[in-house]
């Protein structure tokens, strides 16, 4: 029986690099397949632990904590964290490993309220998420490393568009199922419940990534920095040697300044705002992850067929602006269900052209060198982004906090603009390794 599955999947036009794999890099693009399944089911879930959050009573900046503790961890472990990655032949078990740990911390924080009363549920919740930290700036560090690495260059938009967008349905469904069960189960067992059924996808997204190959060719050989003042120094001199490389980063943080502000901002004016119940929540949270798919497959196109990586990125970071202004000034949940499709589109596309973007203006062969550099200024945005967000909430509204964040947004977009971001080719950009 199991012989005649090939030929059966050829028949129903089952891709061949599926089917039978015939080198590293299709197999790493059925891993990536069966990855994106795993991550989408969990990180959807994932979405309604700052929802429990509010609901057990804390307050804008608690929940703003809980969004900016990964990036304080990131400032103060990404150097000496990374020079443990510097040292490692492969960077592959820090990217599976960190993200299984960070996972099994979702399960563990929906229990805590489950043995204990709200106020000390949230301090042991909050202390679960610092300690889970540890393994999210490792992953935050290795990610996009790895995901430039297990595919040739040709095939980069394919094998982000396929995962991406697996990952998007997945994530659309998993969100939709939790919510109509919270509609109907409103207590803290009902979190626990959906959270804890999630986790059983962990294990789907951990065999797949621990198993990525990457060829001899590129993998790049790092010298590691001896102390964390030379790390440090490394860092800064990355930025003064490699303008392109710094200009992105810079237009990047201003655009994810206003992104990072807006995310802890939803939840709590859905809920205290807009009276909204976990059914409307999932189902908007749905749409968002559902139109990923969309915008994957329409990003992927245009980017391949019409090398337009350049328009989407313009394009989409203007969009993005849209969705928290639109939250702004809404007055019920109903409008936001069409609105969170041009954010899904947006999303994706902005995801899919800027590792692509990243990664051309770091210097060929120094990816991984540089790659720091870039991450502790993501840290740095990611720590203020929400504190700036959540006390602004807390001193006027989530309204005006909304529309500042949104305003941030557009400001970013006409940096990549201005800049003329993602217009050249890293082959353009360095005639030389550096």
């Amino acid at each position: 029986m199991f012989s005649q599955l090939p030929a059966l999947l050829r028949i129903l036009r089952v891709p061949e690099w599926l089917i039978a794999p015939k080198d590293g890099d299709e197999r790493n693009m059925s891993r990536g397949m069966y990855d994106g399944m795993g991550v989408g089911v969990v990180e959807g879930v994932q979405i309604f632990i700052p929802v429990l959050f509010t609901r057990l009573g804390a307050d804008p900046l608690a929940v703003g904590l809980l969004t900016s503790l990964p990036a304080v961890a990131g400032l103060l472990l990404a150097v000496p964290i990374g020079m443990m990655i510097a040292r490692s032949t492969t960077v592959i078990p820090w990217y599976a490993w960190s993200r299984l740990l960070l996972f099994l911390s979702y399960p563990l924080m929906a229990i805590v309220p489950l043995f204990f009363e709200a106020q000390t549920a949230i301090l042991l919740m909050l202390a679960i998420a610092a300690l889970a930290t540890i393994p999210q700036t490792s992953l935050t560090l290795v990610f996009n490393v790895v995901m430039g690495s297990i595919i040739d260059v040709q095939r980069r938009y394919f094998l982000m568009s396929l995962r991406w967008s697996i990952l998007g349905v997945c994530n659309g469904i998993a969100v939709y199922l939790a919510g109509l069960y919270l509609a109907k189960h409103t207590g803290v067992d009902g979190y626990a419940t959906v959270i804890g059924v999630s986790s059983v996808f962990i294990a789907m997204a951990f065999f797949p990534a621990r198993k990525y190959e990457v060829p001899p060719e590129r993998r790049e050989k790092v010298i590691p920095s001896t102390t964390i003042g030379a790390a440090l120094r490394t860092m800064i001199d990355n930025f003064r040697r490699y303008p392109a490389f710094r200009t992105f980063v810079l237009c990047q943080a201003v655009f994810q300044i206003g992104l990072t502000m807006s995310l802890p901002l939803f939840p709590l004016h859905w809920v205290r705002v807009l009276h909204a119940d976990d059914a409307a929540i999932g189902l908007v949270s749905m749409v968002q992850s559902v139109t990923l798919l969309v915008g994957y497959t329409l990003g992927s196109y245009f980017a391949t067929r019409y090398n337009a990586r350049v328009l989407i990125l313009w394009v989409c970071a203007i969009g993005l602006g849209i969705y928290p202004l639109l939250t702004a000034v809404v007055t019920s949940m109903a409008p936001l269900i069409f609105f969170a499709a041009v954010w899904g589109i947006c999303t994706a596309g902005i995801e899919l052209v800027i590792l692509d973007v990243l990664l051309d203006s770091c210097p060929p062969g120094y990816v991984t060198a540089v790659m720091p550099s870039e991450r502790m200024v993501m840290f740095a945005v990611r720590l203020v982004g929400p504190i700036i967000g959540t006390v602004l909430a807390r001193e006027t509204s989530t309204t005006l906090a909304l529309v500042v964040a949104a305003a941030l947004h557009f400001i970013g977009a006409g940096l990549f603009i201005y800049y003329r971001i993602g217009t050249k080719k890293a082959s353009e950009i360095y005639h030389s390794p550096a």
